[in-house]
């Protein structure tokens, strides 16, 4: 149940740091308040009966989960009492009850087969044994194989099964008719809403599921009215549970979408498969108006491909190595996304610091785009991993980052943490911001990119000839003008903000903390 719990609340609030740490923690008080319980309970009425009740109770609160978190996370990320209160008030209210319950059945089995106070201490140590040998096969199963083939509430509708026959299976054991019926109607009960909680796909979500898809864009202030159409109803074309996200893809009438947990990763015109539906993706052209000669680009994080597949059609003379790390990440982009598979565009399953530190080879490029809307893989932020870059980039190689954020006012910390970081390594570090119609200042979240090279920093008129040359030779690139000229300049501070390293980078609470 703690690790399904991941996969429902992170639609809604995330994988980061404050998530795990909200389920870890109630989970464990419920543990303390369920154990201390059970034990009043058991000295009370230490019957068979009283521990096949606790059972059948604690399925009913396993199968609650999937019925009431829609209500209960949406409510929560109506009132929106912050980044940190937010999981802890959802995994309270659906995992803190069922939590309580099912603790409650150790030490009333301690109770029941205890048969004389010498041996007391070998029945609990015994029973205790078997609760954690349970725990840790449970752990291992649930997220090597039943989170990756089931859907999240299918497997919650799984487990209140198995635990209603559990309890059923004991009640015939000991001989109580009446409770094994009620307990075994219970896992028919459960067991048919595992069925009807299977996933689906191709089914048409509502505007209200719409917007429910990305609460965080909302409270990171972002206005649903610049969002590429996600309110009029989306059809789901696949769904699925992989080992690192919960992963969608989805159509509304002109374009199809990525999306891990609650954060938007890829989208793409339907009619043009290599168009970008997001402007920061082509951004990464970029790399030709800084450096026209490089032909070896590696880029760490596929999503859907929106931005390598655009430079390998643009750019003949490209040759490109992606690395992602969810395998099914890279069938999705060559499914639902029109991947090319081709000899210069090439796909490797692998962490991207792991892939950097393992191959020695060296890049004249190293393009990454793994940032989430929520949290950051904070190891491919630090100093250390960036000294790694540097150390694999050829003689005036350069570094081009998506990075999400605001240069200034209170929801910059994150960001000008990043940068400081890249000002400790790169001597040059330029931030081309994505400046949508209607954005103002430096204050709006929005996609920054950051550019960053040992080589002195061109001038703005300079790159815009200069890309308007190599654009005149690649019809199908886009144009870079506006990009180009609204880069950042100006002196970014970074006064308050640390620079990450792999000892200390706290990026969960750097990130959209109000």
């Amino acid at each position: 149940m703690e690790i399904a719990a991941s996969r429902v609340l992170a639609p809604f609030f995330g994988n980061s740091l404050f998530v795990w740490g909200a389920l870890i923690g109630i989970v464990l008080a419920g543990l303390s308040i369920g154990y201390w319980a059970g034990g009043v309970l058991a000295d009370r009425w230490p019957e068979p009966r009283l521990l096949a009740a606790v059972m059948g109770l604690g399925a009913l609160g396993v199968l609650a989960i999937p019925v009431l978190d829609g209500p209960v996370l949406k409510g929560i990320v109506e009132w929106d009492p912050g980044p940190r209160l937010n999981p802890v008030l959802a995994a309270i209210a659906l995992f803190g009850p069922p939590s309580i319950i099912l603790a409650g059945v150790a030490p009333i089995a301690v109770r029941l087969r205890a048969r004389s106070m010498t041996t007391l201490g070998q029945t609990a140590g015994r029973l205790f044994a078997i609760s954690t040998a349970g725990s840790i096969a449970g752990t291992f199963a649930t997220a090597f194989w039943l989170i990756p083939e089931f859907g999240t509430d299918q497997l919650l509708g799984i487990a209140a099964a198995t635990l209603f026959v559990a309890a059923a299976l004991f009640a015939a054991a000991e001989r109580l008719a009446v409770t094994a019926a009620i307990a075994l109607a219970g896992g028919m009960l459960a067991a048919g809403a595992a069925v009807s909680l299977a996933p689906e796909t191709g089914g048409l979500l509502d505007e209200a599921q719409a917007r429910n898809w990305s609460p965080l864009y909302r409270r990171a202030g972002f206005d649903w009215s610049q969002e590429p159409r996600v309110a009029e109803g989306l059809t789901l074309r696949y769904a699925k549970d992989t080992r690192y996200h919960r992963l969608s893809v989805a159509d509304d009438e002109t374009t199809r979408y990525l999306r891990f947990d609650n954060s938007y990763q890829s989208g793409m015109p339907l009619a043009r498969p290599f168009g970008t539906a997001f402007e920061y993706a082509d951004f990464f052209h970029l790399v030709f108006a800084y450096k026209p000669d490089a032909r070896d680009i590696l880029f760490v994080g596929l999503g859907g491909g929106s931005s390598p597949k655009r430079l390998w059609r643009d750019f003949p003379q490209l040759r490109i190595q992606a690395v992602e790390l969810d395998p099914v990440v890279v069938d999705v982009a060559y499914d639902y996304f029109a991947l090319p598979r081709d000899p210069r565009l090439k796909v490797a399953v692998d962490d991207g610091r792991r892939y950097l530190d393992r191959e020695e080879r060296r890049w004249d490029v190293v393009m990454i785009d793994a940032f989430y809307a929520d949290a950051i893989p904070f190891h491919l932020f630090t100093n250390e991993f960036l000294e790694l870059v540097r150390s694999r980039l050829n003689p005036g190689g350069l570094v081009i980052t998506n990075t999400i954020g605001a240069i200034a006012g209170r929801r910059s910390r994150l960001f000008r943490s990043v940068y400081r970081t890249y000002r400790s390594v790169f001597p040059t570090v330029l931030v081309h911001p994505t400046i949508l119609p209607g954005d103002q200042g430096d204050e709006g979240i929005r996609n920054l990119i950051v550019v960053a090279t040992d080589q002195a920093a061109p001038n703005k008129k300079f790159l815009a000839e200069r890309w308007a040359k190599i654009r005149a030779g690649s019809r199908g690139a886009p144009n870079l003008e506006k990009a180009i000229g609204d880069r950042h300049d100006r002196p970014i501070s970074v006064a308050g903000v640390p620079t990450l390293t792999d000892d200390f980078a706290p990026t969960d609470s750097l990130l959209l903390v109000e």
